[in-house]
């Protein structure tokens, strides 16, 4: 006989939350009547709920009853005003920068550790398109849907082909030449030479034309500036590869002693680095500046070529620059990044600046010219060591 029968109204919950000792008496109720099903509808409570709440009893007891908390065990971190304002400053002077080169950069020179995804919400809730998106976006509208279908294709090839390189700096250099128009002027052509190993560009030149004089120009200074590299990647373009004998190219790669591979026929995928660079240069800075004349591109070019060296984290790099890949110092850069302590907020910047005492900071190290170089900051001076002796000290106060 029910409680309702015997005169004992039984609260009809339904929706509503109950207590652990009211599932501990409809747990009761359900063991003596031998009828889940009956008990449960009397209270307003699904079946299934009853049988949930007898597994929490049997194997937690009254404490199994006991709804948990929904509220999270970790309150996500708030990103400071400070961080923020980095973020935007950085975006404003570098429009071009995607969420992940912007996440890169912070790591790499703020030793600020902000997510990616944390980057996506700050441009979202400012307004601020993701480099790389903004990029293609403007690509498919210049160059139409068929255009633009083709540059996809061959983007991924070369993103393949990106993968694979050589494991050490100087093990391999690829050399191409790319073009371009000095408005209302007349074409000019880089030349440029990258190693495959650290993306590190060891040389470039701007001529208004694509001689093999000016090739080997742009590779005897990039010889005498890094040494000779082991192997030398080109497409086969006359400058590099003539079909009716030996170029002179070929015959300076011969005399110093350096393999030249020669890409696939009508497939420029396989320079995919130095292809890569040109695609991004074009991207970042040819197409938009105004040119009005060569010397003014070059000198541009020579900038934007010195930041993508040395300030430019890059992503297959995972997250260093092709210096820090190119003169072997990923490791030591490592161990500055970890020990470095960023400042919380703009004041203990603005101290940091003004000399308050930090850790010492290993910049880069390593031999050049035989001789061993340390170069390492402290309290707002840079001093350069050679062979463990203080050849300069220049002080960053004033």
């Amino acid at each position: 006989m029910s409680d309702k029968a015997q005169g004992t109204a039984v609260p009809k919950r339904r929706g509503r939350q109950f207590s652990a000792d009211e599932r501990k008496q409809i747990l009761d109720r359900a063991k003596e009547l031998d009828n889940v099903v009956a008990v449960a509808k009397e209270w307003g409570v699904a079946p299934s709920t009853v049988y949930s709440w007898r597994e929490r009893y049997e194997e937690k007891g009254i404490e199994g009853l006991v709804d948990k908390s929904s509220r999270p065990h970790h309150q996500p971190k708030k990103t400071t005003q400070w961080i923020i304002d980095k973020v935007l400053r950085l975006k404003k002077e570098r429009p071009e920068i995607g969420i992940e080169a912007t996440s890169q950069h912070l790591a790499r020179f703020e030793a600020v550790t902000l997510s990616g995804n944390t980057v996506g919400k700050i441009f979202k809730k400012h307004g601020l398109p993701d480099g790389d998106a903004a990029a293609a976006e403007a690509a498919y509208k210049v160059k139409g849907d068929d255009g633009r279908l083709v540059e996809q294709a061959v983007e991924k090839e070369l993103d393949e082909w990106e993968r694979f390189c050589r494991p050490n700096p100087n093990d391999m250099w690829q050399m191409d030449i790319m073009s371009f128009y000095i408005r209302d002027a007349h074409r000019v052509y880089l030349i440029s030479s990258l190693d495959d190993c650290s993306r590190y560009i060891v040389n470039w030149g701007l001529f208004r034309e694509q001689t093999a004089d000016n090739v080997l120009e742009v590779l005897t200074a990039a010889l005498a500036k890094h040494g000779a590299p082991g192997e030398v990647l080109t497409d086969r373009g006359a400058q590099f590869k003539h079909w009716g004998g030996v170029t002179r190219f070929e015959k300076l790669l011969e005399k110093v002693g350096i393999h030249h591979v020669k890409a696939r026929a009508h497939h420029p995928q396989t320079c995919g680095k130095i292809e890569a660079f040109h695609k991004t240069i074009h991207r970042e800075l040819i197409d938009k500046e105004f040119f009005v004349s060569q010397e003014a591109a070059a000198e541009k070019i020579a900038r934007f070529v010195e930041h993508y060296n040395y300030a430019r984290p890059h992503s297959s790099l995972a997250g260093f620059t092709p210096a820090d890949r190119y003169f072997g110092v990923v490791d030591g850069v490592k161990r500055y990044l970890a020990d470095m302590t960023s400042p919380k907020n703009v004041a203990e910047e603005t101290a940091g600046k003004v000399g308050v005492g930090r850790a010492s900071k290993l910049y880069i190290v390593g031999k050049f010219l035989g001789q061993d170089v340390r170069i390492q900051e402290l309290a707002g001076s840079i001093s350069i060591h050679v062979n463990n002796q203080l050849l300069r000290d220049i002080s960053l106060l004033h």
